[in-house]
């Protein structure tokens, strides 16, 4: 299995800019998403944007099949779009618990209407248990999420290159920084010392790291610093948060 820095590896996450609603979280966001107005338009294409990844991916590996899928895909947005959602309530717990019991529950309903067998579908669990593939579905969509925001702060930003320099040690974990600084001085024909490659990547792993939290932080209300770390050890993600928060070379 591949470690978390392994798994934020960015080679074939291009996913376009987002911007977050402030720290908006996902539980004031549905409920925006379900009132009348721009507001209430903008909000709902947010939500669809930051969760349709998951959802889709989820629902696919779930069912097994594509057509059934597609059925349940689109009873899902349906019930979104037409604020069937609204009553989403933030003191039942983590919002990625709660849209999982919504998929959960969506699946199993499918399956009970059509008559189908098997039910639920492969290995469905039950929603108070914890379920590794949405877990881990759950990580590759925020890892790409971050990497993403990451890409953007160096494009907007003048003469950053913290995306650059942590994708060089990512994709070689075991290079020495000589090598590494060796390859950014080619790859933006100026020199770049060691030390200055030490300093960048020092800076770019506390910037992940602040992406990373604000991203979870939307998911979670009230997002205290222990809620924080609980939710990055739940997800798996406790070896990359501590090596960052260390912003070791």
């Amino acid at each position: 299995m591949d470690s978390p820095e392994q798994t934020a590896e960015p080679e074939s996450l291009a996913h376009r800019p987002e911007q977050l609603s402030g720290l908006e979280t996902s539980w004031t966001m549905i409920k925006s998403a379900h009132s009348v107005g721009p507001e209430g338009q903008a909000a709902m294409r947010a939500l669809i944007g930051r969760y349709h990844d998951a959802v889709e991916r989820y629902i696919r590996l779930k069912m097994r099949d594509s057509n059934l899928a597609d059925e349940v895909l689109q009873e899902f947005w349906t019930k979104l779009l037409t604020h069937k959602l609204a009553g989403a309530d933030e003191n039942k717990g983590r919002f990625r618990d709660y849209l999982r019991t919504v998929l959960h529950r969506l699946i199993v309903d499918h399956f009970r209407t059509k008559k189908l067998q098997p039910l639920p579908p492969g290995d469905l669990v039950d929603p108070d248990d914890q379920d590794k593939d949405y877990d881990r579905i759950w990580r590759e969509v925020l890892i790409r999420r971050v990497w993403s925001r990451l890409e953007t702060f160096e494009a907007i930003t003048p003469k950053n290159r913290y995306a650059t320099v942590l994708q060089l040690r990512v994709s070689a974990p075991e290079a020495p920084i000589e090598q590494l600084a060796e390859n950014l001085s080619k790859k933006l024909d100026t020199k770049i010392t060691p030390e200055a490659f030490r300093k960048t990547l020092q800076r770019a792993r506390t910037k992940y790291l602040e992406l990373l939290i604000e991203e979870l932080r939307v998911t979670i209300h009230p997002a205290t610093q222990e809620d924080i770390e609980a939710e990055i050890n739940d997800l798996g993600l406790g070896t990359l948060y501590r090596r960052y928060s260390m912003a070791q070379p």
